[in-house]
């Protein structure tokens, strides 16, 4: 019976990350149509605080109403999210609808993070999240060939949000179905002030989470600041961009269980690994920055190179932290989530003071300096497990 929830789990998290997948790269050109593209960070920003708001909550949150019920809400809110980004014409309700469905993509995430740590057994942890990232990664590539296709329909960025709420039904049928009842581990409930202290002085858990939170800088800074820069500024359409973006995005599907499976069988160092993906990262994006043309092989090779490091660090970091806490640290587990909302609230902001200074290809030379930041936090990081418990 786990065996098949794990299974149903990591099709909903397909789907779900499909559904995200497939409007993320037009968002930020989407939210063009309301303000200008230097502002298009400030509306990300204001809903990573709100979801900084719910994580730092979110063991008090998860004692009170469950897990499964919490889950049901966000994806109930994100389908509302989506329908008043398609049907409205107000430029306020508009950015309303966005944030609300750009938090509940990142707290339904969270839910699912729960879920895949409950069925899975603690002895293949590791190979369980391998598993879910190639899955989920797998919905991602897909995407950028469904966007392609829908925006040369004619009707603009609708037909995008139509299939992503389509999709958005569908995980919610499903996870009624597949996911009737849910049990709840007895959430550690930690101050989050607390939780915080415990980082520092747990430092390889510290060090984690920063890494996490300089890879999740990454993704933010390409997601809402590549699309505008290729289209605007380099001239590809959203036809060439669907090439260029499936390419890119193949390291995500071959590097989470291949990394796995090669941490396990070859006892790889983790450290090592994350190393050499950040400077594969750091040097690809920087590159980024020089390059005028409009050759889509030359972008594809180029931005695929930057996601081969990035799958990198990300499996590797993403093994190292679940092999270290277990489902009831939900202050843990949110604290590792919330460098996502947390990158989202920093970078466009640092991104909007980039570019109220320099020409936008500056802004990945920028992003190149700050990813070679983790090398800093990358030897506080240790080879063996711990427990991890704060005392009560």
């Amino acid at each position: 019976m786990t065996i098949q929830k794990i299974h149903k789990t990591y099709i909903l998290s397909f789907l779900f990350a499909l559904h995200v997948a497939i409007a993320a790269y037009i968002n930020s050109s989407f939210l063009t149509q309301i303000v200008s593209e230097k502002y298009v960070g400030l509306i990300f920003s204001i809903g990573s605080i709100i979801s900084l708001v719910f994580l730092s909550q979110s063991s008090s949150v998860l004692k009170s109403f469950g897990n499964r019920k919490l889950a049901l809400s966000f994806i109930s809110m994100n389908i509302l999210g989506i329908l008043g980004m398609i049907l409205s014409n107000h430029p306020i309700l508009t950015g309303i609808s966005f944030v609300v469905f750009n938090v509940t993509n990142i707290l339904f995430f969270f839910c699912i993070d729960i879920f895949v740590e409950h069925f899975s057994e603690r002895n293949t942890i590791g190979k369980a999240r391998g598993v879910y990232l190639t899955i989920y990664n797998i919905g991602w590539m897909t995407s950028p060939f469904i966007t392609g296709f829908l925006t040369t329909l004619g009707y603009g960025y609708t037909p995008v949000y139509m299939m992503s709420l389509l999709i958005a039904l569908i995980v919610m049928i499903g996870f009624i179905l597949w996911i009737p009842s849910f049990t709840d581990a007895s959430y550690a409930k930690v101050p989050f002030i607390q939780a915080y202290k415990f980082l520092r002085e747990k430092h390889h858990l510290g060090a984690i989470n920063i890494i996490n939170f300089i890879l999740q800088f990454f993704y933010v800074w390409m997601v809402i600041y590549t699309p505008i820069y290729l289209t605007e500024h380099i001239g590809f359409t959203w036809k060439s961009l669907s090439v260029i973006f499936t390419v890119m995005l193949i390291p995500f599907v071959v590097m989470p269980i291949s990394i796995s499976r090669a941490i396990t069988r070859f006892n790889l160092h983790k450290t090592k690994l994350i190393i050499i993906g950040t400077l594969v990262m750091s040097t690809a994006t920087i590159l980024v920055a020089f390059n005028h043309t409009n050759n889509i092989v030359l972008w594809a090779v180029l931005l695929c190179m930057t996601r081969i490091g990035a799958s990198t660090v990300e499996a590797v970091s993403e093994i190292y932290f679940f092999t270290h806490v277990k489902e009831e640290d939900a202050h843990l587990l949110s604290l590792f989530r919330d460098m996502a909302p947390l990158s989202y609230l920093v970078a466009p902001l640092l991104g909007t003071a980039v570019l109220s200074l320099l020409p936008f290809n500056y802004l990945f030379i920028a992003l190149g300096i700050i990813v070679l930041s983790i090398l800093y936090y990358v030897p506080r990081l240790k080879h063996s497990s711990d427990e991890l418990h704060l005392s009560n």
